[in-house]
């Protein structure tokens, strides 16, 4: 099993962040740390890397696991992050938005990710 960091991006307008991968499917952005890089800086990281967006850390949501499409295993560590800014896309990803709570649960195509859509509006900060 791999260590890996994500979390869910919202924006000023509490819009949630997605991205559209190399299968087509529309995730949350996760990802690894690197060597001596906390679980907190990889997540901030690889919003940057992979959209373009500034994002803060908001709180701590809950470690889980979690099975890639290629099958790799990982312990996620996710996190509620809040950023702003037009996403970009990098070479591989098909799409990128912004998108209110209720078209992101139309677009998501993992359960994981639904479910922690979920437990990340429950909580996100006023």
């Amino acid at each position: 099993m791999e260590l890996g960091a994500g979390g869910v991006v919202f924006n000023g307008r509490k819009e949630v962040l997605l991205l559209r991968d190399r299968m087509g499917f529309w995730v949350f952005p996760k990802g690894h740390p690197e060597p001596g890089e906390s679980l907190e800086a990889a997540a901030v990281r690889e919003v940057w890397e992979e959209a373009g967006i500034r994002a803060e850390i908001l709180l701590l949501l809950f470690p889980t696991r979690y099975v890639n499409p290629k099958g790799v295993e990982r312990e996620v560590h996710w996190f509620l992050m809040r950023g702003e800014g037009e996403p970009r896309l990098e070479p591989g990803m098909t799409g990128a938005g912004w998108f209110s709570p209720e078209e992101a649960r139309g677009l998501l195509s993992f359960p994981e990710d639904l479910r922690l859509l979920e437990v990340a509006l429950e909580r996100l900060p006023l």
